[in-house]
């Protein structure tokens, strides 16, 4: 008896379910657009985004150019975007704001646009595409509405910059890691200039430092003397820069051996410290 009772039930929903998928496919397919427009509407307000964006997809093309075109446009695109469908929001919100940038709805769809596209960008260790373009599109709606409130509680700039920033460094660390010690002073020294605020900097100016001296310790006898005297040369501005450094004994120990081989060979360090590997 109590599994009937279940079973009927069961069935009971099942009913009511494809009634209501009956009801919403026929107004889908109701060749009137005010009605679906009116129900896209009431889909929306009562925050059923699946049901609401695709009755406002099949207006798209009959509203295109009209005043309710704009309306329509950001209605599809906020629904994609509270549904977290990143892909097709980006599609719908890169068409509105090249097409709808006088709309009333153009601050809120600028900024949901760079905010999905902060959404879209990966951790540092994969490819940063989405999140150079979400710092684009932060700019740009920060200059087209810098007195905006929205995004005001969070920093959305900061976290993308810090990604970019956490991957030039694994990146140039990547080559001192594979001991490819010419590369990785290259990197680490380009990464230095384009992050000269880093918290990854003194870690990279040291590593500049230690991979310029193994460079030099793994040359070929004549190539030493060069390589040593660069090495010397990053350890000054390692100390001139990180005085109290946590890697200073590191340092100076490196610093005294390319040292002790520049006076053995009987160079006069005054006159080469300015050679660059």
């Amino acid at each position: 008896m109590y599994r009937l009772k279940n079973e009927s039930i069961l069935l009971v929903l099942i009913s009511l379910l494809v009634s209501g998928c009956a009801g919403y496919n026929k107004i889908l397919k109701n060749p009137d657009p005010e009605k679906r427009y009116s129900a896209g509407l009431e889909f929306y307000n009562n925050k059923k985004y699946s049901k609401s964006t695709p009755l406002f997809e099949s207006l798209n093309a009959v509203y295109d150019g009209q005043p309710r075109g704009d309306t329509v446009a950001f209605y599809i695109a906020k629904g994609y975007y509270i549904m977290s469908d990143y892909y097709s929001a980006e599609s719908a919100l890169e068409r509105f704001t090249r097409t709808f940038g006088r709309s009333n709805f153009a601050e809120e769809a600028y900024y949901m646009r760079a905010v999905n596209l902060h959404r879209m960008s990966s951790r540092a260790s994969l490819d940063q595409s989405n999140t150079i373009d979400a710092i684009t599109a932060f700019d740009v709606f920060n200059t087209k509405f810098p007195n905006s409130e929205l995004g005001k509680d969070r920093d959305y700039l900061g976290e993308l910059k810090g990604r970019l920033e956490e991957k030039s460094y694994m990146a140039a660390k990547l080559y001192f890691q594979i001991e490819d010690y010419k590369a990785a002073i290259v990197a680490l020294r380009n990464s230095i200039r384009e992050f000269p605020h880093s918290k990854y900097n003194e870690e990279q100016s040291f590593l500049m430092l230690k991979a310029s001296y193994i460079y030099a310790k793994k040359s070929i006898r004549k190539m030493q003397p060069e390589r040593y005297i660069a090495t010397i040369d990053e350890y000054y501005n390692f100390v001139s820069e990180y005085p109290d450094s946590k890697y200073k004994a590191e340092a100076e120990t490196m610093y005294s051996e390319s040292l002790l081989f520049t006076q053995r060979r009987g160079i006069d360090l005054s006159n080469e410290l300015n050679i660059k590997q």
